[in-house]
């Protein structure tokens, strides 16, 4: 294997950046996915009289739905600043949700073979889809959770580079340069109180909650992950459905990005993966807004905060995604 556990200490790199008007210089692919990347709206929420202003940002906007294009974008530079030929390269990544989809989609395009790891649970048409791009796709059996995932992936890695989001310096990084950048001068005068963002990686919430208190010292994160596996809980990894993109890992494990910035965190959160459901529908008839399940924890869990706070405070969060069409017929849309 040529990475380090998921739970090996880490630390970031403060002085860690990309060159990315070299990369997209070199790959027009790159250059046009980087054209229609990010950019994405601040969109203002509907609240309860008394309650803090809620602001997300609306990621559904990126060029393949999801705020994962970032950390794909991000990954696939990293590989590609090394300047090596992207036909002779081997990837390999696992994905729980929404990363899959831009990876296959680049590395199609730049003609890089590309292997993913991905839960038996992943819905047929999902793995179709990866797959007519070129992509292999290795399925894990949904009971292993999401760290089997990771460990499968690690095992392939002896035959390619693993791109390991979860320990990804460029995913950490362009969630700091370019979601959290955009929401610090889209916020304006506004000053935030609370950053709230499911964790999958973590590199959402921190990137963006650093960026943040760059501007604003006083703003602090709150976590949400799925009940059915908290954030860090001793439990065993479990098959249990959660809602998308998000989770503990288990047997104590904390994502590396959100363990070393704990002191930043105001609350950690928990959704249901029902409970999630029956929120995309709920926000669908109060908002006229279609989120996916991720978005719809961080809506939820928004107004919670912001119903806390009272008014004349500010609480930002992430809208990652517009829903899978798996979702939508699960919630009965």
């Amino acid at each position: 294997m040529n990475a380090d556990a998921v739970d090996a200490p880490w630390k970031p790199d403060l002085d860690y950046s990309l060159d990315l008007d070299a990369v997209t210089g070199r790959f027009p692919a790159m250059a046009d996915f980087r054209r229609k990347l990010g950019g994405t709206r601040l969109v203002e929420v509907p609240v309860p009289a008394g309650s803090a202003r809620v602001l997300a940002k609306a990621e559904w906007e990126n060029p393949c739905g999801s705020i994962k294009d970032r950390t794909a974008f991000a990954l696939l530079c990293e590989v590609l600043a090394d300047g090596d030929d992207p036909r002779g390269l081997h990837l390999v990544e696992y994905s729980g949700g929404n990363l899959a989809g831009p990876l296959s989609v680049l590395c199609g395009r730049l003609g890089v073979r590309l292997t993913l790891v991905l839960s038996d649970a992943t819905p047929g048409d999902y793995v179709r889809e990866l797959r007519s791009r070129g992509a292999a796709v290795d399925l894990v059996d949904r009971d292993e959770g999401f760290l089997g995932v990771m460990e499968r992936a690690r095992e392939l890695s002896g035959t390619g580079r693993l791109l390991y989001q979860h320990r990804s310096q460029a995913n950490l990084w362009m969630h700091r340069v370019s979601t959290g950048a955009e929401l610090v001068e889209q916020l304006g005068d506004a000053v935030p109180d609370r950053f709230v963002a499911s964790v999958g990686t973590g590199g959402t919430l921190v990137g963006v909650l650093s960026a943040l208190r760059e501007r604003h010292p006083g703003v602090r994160g709150v976590v949400v992950t799925p009940s059915e596996l908290p954030y860090g809980s001793d439990e065993p990894p479990n098959g249990r459905p959660k809602y998308a993109g998000s989770g503990g890992l288990g047997n104590g494990i904390r994502q590396p990005f959100v363990l070393g910035a704990e002191d930043r965190m105001d609350g950690y959160r928990t959704v249901s993966r029902p409970r999630a459901i029956s929120l995309m529908r709920e926000c669908l008839d109060e908002t006229g807004m279609r989120l996916g399940s991720s978005a719809a924890a961080n809506w939820r869990t928004a107004l919670d905060v912001a119903a806390e706070l009272g008014e004349g405070a500010t609480v930002v969060t992430v809208f990652p995604d517009a829903g899978s069409p798996s979702e939508w017929a699960e919630a009965g849309r």
